[in-house]
């Protein structure tokens, strides 16, 4: 994600607990993770469940919190690599699903970009995702998000995205994960 909207996280990670690096995700457990490096995460999850949009992945470094959002991923995407991160430093992950119906947003063109407008008709979202499909590719991603009951938001284009078809998702967070502790190395 980029652009005002745009949530960004750094972090430091990883050493995978037993626990927690072991074996095959099952319904109970659909997101692990493993230490690649000293200082990078490699975390993939399973989730096939009908209706799944996609899902915003978190982390922490207390299991209790306070979580920082990574990113939100669209469906299609089932790894995430969290790199470069401080050295022996324990963190937490959790994945949440994220579901709801989509619109097309009204565009303007501005000289740097495009603004996006639409219709707000739900009342119980969390958020709004504006998600883009850029030619010739399988599916949308999310490139910006926004509070609920927004219904405008601004995205600076960069080259190839001009053409880009766009929607807005009106998003409804799901239960969350297991969490995954992984603490870095030297």
């Amino acid at each position: 994600m980029r652009g005002k909207a745009r949530i960004a996280a750094s972090a430091a990670l990883i050493m995978a607990l037993p626990a927690c690096s072991a074996g095959t995700a099952d319904a109970d457990k659909p997101l692990r993770g493993v230490l690649t490096t000293p200082t990078d995460i490699d975390l993939d999850w399973t989730d096939d469940r009908p209706g799944v949009a996609g899902h915003l992945l978190e982390f922490a470094t207390e299991e209790t919190g306070p979580y920082t959002v990574l990113d939100y991923l669209p469906r299609q995407v089932s790894d995430y690599r969290h790199p470069d991160l401080m050295p022996h430093t324990t963190f937490h992950y959790r994945l949440r699903d994220y579901r709801g119906p989509v619109s097309r947003p009204t565009r303007a063109e501005l000289p740097d970009g495009i603004r996006f407008t639409w219709t707000d008709t739900t009342s119980d979202e969390d958020g709004f995702l504006l998600e883009m499909r850029k030619k010739n590719s399988i599916g949308y991603e999310p490139v910006a998000v926004v509070d609920p009951d927004v219904t405008a938001t601004t995205l600076v284009t960069l080259p190839g995205e001009e053409n880009a078809t766009f929607q807005v998702r009106a998003f409804v967070l799901g239960e969350q994960s297991n969490v995954v502790r992984l603490t870095t190395g030297e």
